[in-house]
């Protein structure tokens, strides 16, 4: 288990965004086990992204039982991902963090600053049966850098390896380029026509099984007659659908 020091500088990042904190590890549930659930996931929305940056992974998702999964760049489409085990005693101790923080309730921290380029950060925890979700509004400055430092230590792996999904999302997120970018774009490798996909929050969304060898020569391809940027992000063990990606959205 980490030392207290970390301990106390999660709680109290987390309680600079949130505005709360509960009695430590009082009436806290144990951590759930089952592998198919997300326990506590992290994702920051902003309002001006790139066409491939709003079909990111999630920061950190945790499954039950302590499998921690994070992002691990960007190839052609191709997003990756990286996986490891958290201890027995750091899953259950990251887990009393939440909860002392008042993550298990819904809540909307609004931000006193105004941004023109603003961002929501969502993060969910489930707790007793339920899922409960935070949302904090333009969480950037110093506290949102003691989150992420905390969280990061917290979770950090003494090894990870590639995380290998059961399926992809083909996910269009833009249908632009320059002129000679769309000269020189080719057929989509998978095969289909994306433009037909399913409509969620990321973007037009086919599920695919496998990637296509050659996605991760470039993310701009053609189907359906036009030329698609194109983000193949992988499921998580808890997605199976498209409509899936639209749960943890603004």
């Amino acid at each position: 288990m980490r030392p207290l020091p970390l301990a106390t500088a999660a709680v109290a990042a987390l309680t600079l965004l949130t505005g709360s904190i509960h009695r430590p590890h009082r009436d806290i549930p144990e951590p759930p086990t089952d592998p198919g659930i997300a326990v506590l996931q992290v994702k920051e929305w902003r309002s001006l992204v790139g066409p491939s940056e709003r079909a990111q992974l999630p920061e950190v998702t945790v499954m039950g039982g302590g499998r921690v999964i994070v992002p691990a760049g960007q190839d052609g489409a191709l997003q990756r991902a990286a996986e490891h085990m958290l201890t027995p005693d750091r899953y259950r101790h990251l887990y009393r963090l939440a909860h002392d923080a008042g993550l298990a309730r819904n809540r909307f921290v609004a931000s006193p600053m105004e941004a023109t380029d603003g961002s929501m950060l969502v993060v969910t925890l489930r707790s007793g049966g339920r899922t409960y979700t935070t949302k904090i509004t333009n969480p950037g400055g110093d506290e949102g850098d003691r989150f992420r430092s905390a969280l990061s230590a917290l979770i950090a792996p003494a090894t990870s390896t590639p995380y290998r999904p059961m399926a992809y999302a083909a996910l269009v997120t833009g249908g632009f380029g320059t002129k000679e970018s769309q000269v020189e774009a080719q057929p989509w490798p998978g095969g289909g026509d994306l433009t037909t996909g399913v409509r969620t929050y990321l973007g037009l969304c086919t599920i695919l099984t496998s990637a296509p060898p050659a996605a991760t020569e470039t993310a701009q391809w053609k189907s359906g007659g036009q030329t698609l940027w194109v983000t193949l992000r992988p499921l998580l063990p808890h997605e199976s659908t498209c409509t899936d990606l639209d749960r943890g959205t603004p």
